[in-house]
């Protein structure tokens, strides 16, 4: 029997050979370059860029969101009026809803980031929250190539195996979710689907005047054929690591069937090595919130004096702490007046596969289920919020602190200099003005 260590070493050995190889043969091809290549997009942006396609008007309609559904989704009833698109709200990569209608979840695995336990789910709860009913709600699972989603991230929290690590769950059969959803889930890939709409659908019908959307899907179109090597200069390139493999493998000596086998366990193997390796990711992604954490104490600290004034200034309880110092150094604040609450939150990145540090801040109130509809009149006219919370117990009603947002270096200098908390006070006073005017309570 053939040792695991092995063939282990044997197939990190391969993707050095491969990825050296690989590296020579690029710095051959001519010169192109990209916008979307030259700004290092993550997988936000690539749901931002894809929103921004779907979200095309013309004359009150909305044809490149339509030629989605009907081509790469096919048999879907979903009939678009008034389409909301949104990237990144509700913690959804992206997200397509018409109030009473229909909405449809997509969750963007373009660099194959693993799925969270329970995350399909609880996104389902979060539309259910809003008011959609399960027979409204889909959910478009968009990865490079095909393949399924893990059934933990179908798994409903309530229903879920106390030891789940996701590499030995314990559950063994399809989750109730999935099997519900069977004909409201669709896998649609980047490289067989995505690819074939842009080059089929949108850009042959992107009208003359329409110069920014026609060079942005362009731009969008050679970004993916960049990204999966299918752009027709690196034909030659693509060839020679072929025949690369061919010998490696040694797949010149065996008959079809046996390449196709050969080829087959080859790419199971690396990927329980992929696998492996993004859980080693996790792991060093929680040392460092627990780094940040550390460095981040001074300033929860500063902020915990400054809440104490402004609590002495309006009569309120006031808090600041991490969420979750083991696994985010997310911060938290929190102000309390007899029956209404506000909360801010103030969410950092700066993980390794992230591009440098990124800060994203909101101020909202915190409900058990949602910010009740009284404090907004449609999507455009707010009172005082223009989103909904979405998960039971955490605090998420909210609106961007657009001054601080990618901004944490800004965000330390003025809780230092004293800003922050002369916003903070006018924050919170304005507020308390438009509670009392409205006659809401909170």
């Amino acid at each position: 029997m053939e040792n695991p260590l092995e063939r282990l070493l044997e197939n990190l050995q391969l993707i050095d050979d491969f990825a050296k190889r690989y590296d020579l043969l690029k710095q051959k091809l001519p010169y192109h370059i990209n916008v979307i290549d030259e700004l290092h997009v993550n997988e936000n942006a690539n749901s931002r860029i894809l929103a921004s396609l779907l979200l095309y008007n013309s004359e009150g309609k909305y044809p490149l969101l339509e030629s989605f559904i009907n081509f790469c989704i096919k048999d879907w009833n979903i009939e678009v009026s008034h389409p909301y698109v949104t990237s990144e709200e509700m913690r959804i990569d992206l997200l397509v809803r018409e109030k009473g209608k229909y909405a449809i979840i997509f969750e963007n695995k373009i660099y194959e980031a693993i799925l969270q336990k329970n995350q399909i789910a609880r996104y389902i709860q979060k539309l259910r929250q809003e008011g959609f009913k399960d027979e409204q709600i889909y959910v478009v699972f968009l990865p490079p190539s095909e393949y399924e989603p893990d059934i933990c991230s179908w798994q409903e929290p309530k229903e879920c195996c106390e030891t789940c690590n996701r590499n030995e769950c314990l559950i063994n059969k399809t989750p109730k979710l999935r099997e519900s959803f069977i004909d409201r889930f669709k896998i649609v890939t980047f490289r067989e689907d995505i690819l074939l709409w842009l080059k089929k659908e949108v850009i042959p019908n992107c009208k003359q005047k329409e110069v920014y959307l026609y060079t942005a899907a362009m731009q969008y179109l050679d970004y993916l054929e960049g990204y999966f090597d299918l752009r027709t200069m690196n034909m030659k390139m693509n060839m020679e690591l072929k025949d690369y493999l061919y010998e490696k493998l040694k797949l010149n000596e065996l008959s079809t069937e046996e390449k196709m086998k050969v080829l087959e366990g080859k790419a199971e193997e690396i990927n329980r090595l992929l696998n492996q390796i993004n859980v080693i990711k996790e792991s060093i992604q929680k040392e460092f919130a627990i780094q940040d954490v550390k460095n981040w104490e001074p300033y929860r600290d500063k902020i915990r004096d400054i809440l104490s004034s402004i609590g002495d200034s309006f009569q309120l309880k006031t808090e600041c702490d991490f969420f979750d110092p083991s696994n985010s150094s997310h911060l938290f604040i929190k102000l309390d007046k007899e029956d209404w609450q506000l909360s801010i939150i103030i969410e950092k990145y700066g993980f390794p596969d992230h591009s440098g540090d990124e800060s994203f801040i909101y101020i909202g109130i915190p409900q058990e289920k949602k910010v009740d509809s009284k404090y907004w009149v449609d999507r455009d006219n707010k009172i005082i919020f223009n989103q909904k919370s979405y998960k039971e117990g955490h605090p998420y009603g909210w609106e961007w602190i657009d001054r601080y947002n990618r901004k944490p270096d800004v965000f330390q200098y003025e809780i230092d200099n004293g800003q922050f908390q002369s916003y903070l006070f006018n924050k919170v006073e304005n507020i308390l003005k438009l509670i009392e005017q409205k006659q809401l309570s909170m």
